[in-house]
């Protein structure tokens, strides 16, 4: 069992390991644990109070606060809350020298809206990679040491820089490292079996680069029959295009075809291979909901995930970081390198306007974006540095990280913490040990999956295995909870049986939800805004832990009807402008956002405790219709 204690790794008493460790080892807290942390209870002893939690009652205004900050920005994951609305609700149901707790950290952005708010916290969650990511978010260092840390990584990989991505300037012949290379499928028209390459064919460039794009539908160059690109067969993939910077035309780019020299630098790079001196993960990918489409184009393996020349760039850095001579530099070395992820991979597609996506899948992309790994890892250090900035003046609190799954909480004593904050698992719509997979492979540990609280038909984990382990994971919440303690639970899902579901195992549990608003993240992901089944807002249940001696307000859910004339008219018509999606940077029109018209009815819904009969395609065609009857006479 690996323990951190004040960034150092230390071992703990097992019986294969070569020494114990006693209690003098780890009497200075925060410690942080890669499994379960046997130090979590006395964390408890040295750090809780024994007063009750204040009760000011639910926090009923609506919580607004956006991701395009440099702690949201900082590292990737899934799935994450912005800090500042978890800070609202920490500093209205907390106090100073309170203990904030979440059973599902993710991220760790609750420790950070702790850590902010000056208050002690306890994170836990089923995956390494989540609590070694929420670990170096909340141990901020120096920003300039940071930096030079950074700097000299990157002074020691300047000639492995140049052996795997140099190309020579079209203009004035100087030789410099490349920004990226394009990679494009070749496929096989299913019409005429003529074989073309996709770049070639269903690029659509435009005078702006956020207006070009790549066509879902065009015609075959053979037989000239319209076709459309996802039921194309691919055949192999090719080289198409060289991005890089030179003197003659400043921050400008060039774009051009690969040359004889880059083909024959990929050559040599792919024969050499990785250097043997270099470790790397060879880890076989899992089957899974996800991982399946990965692994049907031959990615296998976390090593296939990678062209063999970025795999030799991340092999460099990460050896280089790993074996950092300073601990807390050589942990944040390895959190800049894991916040790389799919930035750096085959799966990264190619977008005109530039930058690369994190999306939660493994497809893998018609036209693919191989960026120079130094360069990306040179840039999300900048990003990384700029919150180090930010974060300069927190107020160090004690605090402690456990990896284990949330549904048996026994370090923890019953009635010892004063909040939780927590943001669970939606459903199916994200297989965290799946996509996870990649950053534990490098971490060396992996997600226990038994006890992980998804849908996921490969683990034969449906609605019912799902509401089980999320109903045990509240419980064991509830008890750890002190009576007269409020848990915020935040949640999102376009699917009535899955918020069904967490209805349920929050009455299984015994809180009680007494109130509910809305988390507004203010800008959507793109998938937000144009994907059919995806919901913008989260919907925060206020629930309480009651003492024993207080009546307890707690009622099983009604089958209300929808009613959904009459919320219509409460919401929408009483003002249309909230209600209004402008896209900015996709050419359609506004319209109705029903996302957020379906998040306040659900959280209507929940808080009357009524049964949800509609999920949100079946709400929003039930809505369109409302509207479209009752528009006349509203104007009337």
């Amino acid at each position: 069992m690996n323990i951190l204690v004040n960034d150092s790794l230390i071992r703990y008493h097992l019986p294969q390991l070569n020494r114990f460790v006693t209690k003098e080892d780890v009497s200075q807290l925060p410690v942080y644990s890669t499994t379960g942390n046997p130090f979590i209870g006395e964390f408890i002893i040295k750090n809780r109070n024994s007063r009750a939690p204040e009760d000011s009652g639910p926090y009923l205004k609506e919580i607004s606060a956006g991701k395009n900050t440099y702690v949201y920005d900082a590292h990737t994951y899934h799935t994450k809350v912005p800090p500042e609305g978890i800070e609202v609700l920490i500093r209205h149901y907390t106090r100073p020298n309170d203990i904030v707790f979440d059973p599902f950290c993710g991220s760790g952005m609750t420790g950070v809206a702790a850590l902010r708010s000056g208050r002690k916290f306890i994170l836990t969650d089923i995956s390494p990679a989540a609590t070694f990511i929420a670990y170096n978010y909340v141990t901020p260092i120096e920003a300039n040491r940071y930096a030079s840390a950074i700097d000299a990584v990157l002074e020691l990989c300047k000639e492995e820089e140049l052996r795997l991505y140099r190309t020579r300037c079209r203009s004035c012949g100087e030789t410099v490292p490349m920004d990226y290379m394009v990679w494009s499928y070749k496929t096989r028209c299913y019409e005429c079996d003529v074989e073309f390459v996709i770049w070639d064919v269903a690029r659509d460039e435009k005078p702006r680069s956020r207006d070009s794009k790549v066509l879902s539908e065009f015609k075959c160059p053979n037989c000239k029959k319209l076709i459309a690109k996802r039921k194309l067969i691919r055949t192999s993939i090719v080289p198409v295009a060289v991005g890089y910077r030179c003197c003659k035309r400043g921050l400008q780019e060039a774009i051009v075809p690969p040359n004889q020299q880059d083909l024959t630098l990929l050559t040599e790079i792919e024969k050499s291979g990785v250097p043997r001196e270099l470790w790397y993960p060879k880890d076989v990918l899992p089957l899974g909901d996800n991982t399946k489409q990965a692994i049907s184009h031959g990615m296998d393996s976390v090593d296939k995930l990678y062209t063999v020349r970025a795999l030799s760039a991340l092999a460099k850095l990460w050896n280089l970081g790993k074996r950092w001579p300073n601990n807390d530099e050589k942990l944040k070395l390895m959190f800049t390198f894991t916040s790389l992820y799919h930035r750096v991979m085959r799966l990264s597609e190619f977008r005109f306007w530039g930058g690369s996506g994190n999306t939660p899948n493994y497809n893998v992309p018609m036209i693919m974006n191989e960026q120079n790994v130094f360069k990306a890892f040179s840039r999300k250090a900048k990003t990384i540095e700029l919150y180090l900035k930010a974060m300069s003046d927190s107020e160090k609190v004690p605090f402690c990280i456990s990896t284990q799954s949330s549904t048996n909480l026994n370090g923890l004593p019953s009635d010892s913490v004063d909040f939780i904050f927590t943001d669970p698992p939606y459903g199916g719509n994200i297989n965290y040990s799946e996509m996870n997979f990649p950053w534990e492979a490098w971490l060396g540990t992996f997600t226990n999956t038994a006890k992980e609280a998804i849908m996921n038909s490969t683990q034969s984990k449906g609605i019912e295995q799902y509401e089980k382990l999320i109903t045990e994971a509240l419980r064991e919440s509830y008890r750890v909870l002190k009576p007269g303690g409020y848990a915020c639970i935040t949640f999102h899902n376009s699917s009535n049986m899955v918020w069904s579901s967490i209805q349920q195992a929050v009455l299984n549990s015994r809180f009680v939800i007494l109130d509910t608003n809305l988390f507004d993240k203010q800008h959507a992901t793109f998938k937000q805004l144009v994907s059919e089944g995806t919901v913008g807002y989260d919907v925060i249940m206020h629930c309480k832990k009651y003492p024993k001696d207080e009546r307890n307000p707690s009622r099983p859910p009604s089958n209300g009807a929808p009613d959904l004339d009459a919320f219509l008219q409460r919401t929408y018509f009483r003002n249309p402008a909230l209600y209004k999606v402008n896209y900015m940077h996709v050419k359609r029109k506004e319209e109705v956002d029903f996302r957020r018209l379906y998040s306040e009815w659900l959280a209507a819904k929940v808080k009357k405790g009524e049964s949800l009969t509609l999920d949100f395609v079946h709400f929003r065609n039930r809505a369109i219709a409302a509207l479209s009857s009752q528009e006349p006479q509203a104007s009337r």
